[in-house]
């Protein structure tokens, strides 16, 4: 756990950095576009290529590293290279067939995710789409690059990479702006190809090299290819709830497109934070252990990473839900930002926020999956999850529209994170399930009674500027949390305060022998 801990702490903390600017930037665009017909052109040209490199690199990826690890532990670092030189061969073509393909079948794309547009908000989709589509090849790329910097246990600066994608958004949408929504595509492609410059200085300063290598028959190539099967089938089903939420956003009024994704990526601000570090961090940490058959400590750093993710994460959520209202008008109330779209994007946002720890939760598991080679898993359950988000968009879009599509992705990915953790009690000894499960519902008890309190103050500071109605209720409410979590006697509650407090400069000091 320790090990863990500190590769946890490395990518948490440039991560944190990342989001910081990533709010500006959000910000920024909220104030330039706000919610109307161009900013749904751009959502969905986006979507598409972050979904479909979504797809192959959670597939190749979370293949990758177990087999590069067990080969490099084996088979000897010549060995692993040829192997990592390969798939990086096949992924790069791969990534560029299905790059060209969706440049020239664009307008089909456009016409099934944008079924509400106008002509001229389709036309310019479409071209928005087409000037996008290198995203998909760069992601790729970057994930591939980054995984084999992650295996050699280099967390830093694949984490700090994405910043590169919130200073050029910044930069283009502050002295660029009049260039309308191109800016924004520009600084996107930009910030990508910083991303992957930064990562592949960083490969070539570790002395490692690029080979083009077809050594398809590889053991090893078929070895991730037989992992990736069931796994991009997975990929294809989870990441398709982003899709299916668009095409139901499609079917609501103009706006809606926009709105959702609004809301998404202010739940993700924090989520992306915690989720990131810990899938980046837990995948190699993962497969090591299982490559050394060391399943004891592998039940131990799984049980610990979810119940201190819980005791952090389940009061950010219920703080953000209660607080959606006032969170949303001091991000996104500016400019061309209407009080109808910040109406629409807080209330999909009070229903999205409990994905904070729930999303977070669905990485630990998915990566312990990977580590174990049980992709099948995964893709079963994914079946399932793509099944229940698409009746659960439809029934509840019709009661709460945008609102209704956020709150059928909650109940979906904690329905997929249950049945996940089930199967996983049943694969692995010692995971002891009667005591995380309590840990967690005394965990979620606190947070529920967090919820309800800061809702009951919420009129009581309503006349107060919203940045103090935040800090203010934020910080009662979680003078209440920490009360009940002591009054219910959370064990893990300890264990995670002599963490932190170990990782502080005074906690240090403290420890070191006089």
């Amino acid at each position: 756990m320790i090990h863990a801990g500190r590769a946890i702490s490395v990518v948490f903390y440039v991560t944190v950095a990342a989001r910081l600017l990533g709010i500006v930037s959000q910000v920024l665009t909220a104030s330039a576009f706000g919610t109307g017909p161009t900013m749904d052109a751009y959502t969905v040209a986006l979507i598409v290529p972050t979904t479909i490199s979504g797809i192959l690199t959670a597939a190749v990826g979370a293949a990758l590293i177990p087999v590069f690890v067990e080969y490099r532990e084996n088979n000897g670092e010549a060995e692993s290279m040829r192997l990592l030189w390969a798939a990086m061969t096949l992924g790069t073509l791969i990534a560029l067939v299905v790059t060209v393909a969706l440049v020239a079948g664009a307008p089909l794309v456009v016409t099934v995710f944008a079924r509400q547009m106008d002509a001229p908000t389709q036309t310019l989709a479409v071209i928005l789409l087409r000037f996008l589509m290198p995203v998909l090849l760069l992601q790729v790329l970057v994930t591939l690059i980054g995984s084999v910097l992650n295996a050699y246990g280099r967390f830093a600066l694949p984490s700090l990479a994405p910043v590169t994608i919130a200073l050029s958004t910044i930069a283009f949408l502050l002295f660029a702006r009049s260039w309308g929504i191109y800016a924004l595509g520009w600084a996107t492609i930009v910030g990508y190809s910083l991303n992957f410059l930064l990562l592949v200085v960083a490969y070539l300063r570790m002395g490692l090299c690029f080979r083009f290598d077809f050594s398809w028959r590889h053991p090893g190539i078929q070895r991730i290819a037989a992992l990736s099967a069931p796994m991009l089938i997975g990929a294809l089903l989870v990441n398709g709830n982003n899709l299916v939420d668009q095409f139901m956003a499609s079917l609501l009024p103009p706006g809606s497109i926009a709105s959702l994704s609004y809301a998404i990526k202010l739940v993700d601000m924090p989520s992306g934070t915690i989720y990131t570090a810990l899938s980046t961090a837990l995948l190699p940490i993962f497969a090591l252990q299982v490559a050394r058959r060391e399943f004891a400590l592998l039940t131990t750093t799984f049980r610990q990473v979810v119940i201190f993710s819980a005791i952090i994460l389940l009061p950010a959520g219920a703080l953000l839900s209660s607080l959606s209202r006032p969170a949303v008008e001091i991000f996104y109330h500016h400019g061309n930002f209407s009080a109808q779209a910040t109406d629409l994007v807080a209330s999909a946002v009070m229903f999205l926020a409990p994905n904070i720890f729930i999303m977070t939760y669905g990485f630990i598991n998915g990566r312990i999956y990977n580590a174990l080679q049980d992709n099948r898993t995964l893709r079963n359950v994914a079946v399932l999850s793509l099944v229940l988000n698409a009746v659960f968009d439809y029934l509840l879009m019709q009661i709460w529209g945008v609102a209704g599509i956020a709150l059928a992705t909650t109940l979906t990915y904690l329905i997929g994170a249950l049945t996940l953790l089930l199967i996983l009690n049943k694969r692995l000894q010692g995971l002891r399930l009667p005591q995380l499960g309590f840990s967690l519902a005394k965990t979620a008890v606190a947070a529920a009674f967090l919820w309800c309190a800061v809702l009951a103050m919420l009129p009581q500071a309503a006349a107060l500027p919203q940045l103090i109605q935040i800090v203010l209720l934020s910080a009662a409410g979680l003078v209440i949390y920490v009360a009940l979590l002591l009054a219910l006697r959370v064990p893990e509650v300890s264990e995670l305060w002599a963490i932190l407090c170990s990782r502080l400069p005074w906690g240090r000091v403290r420890a070191e022998p006089a």
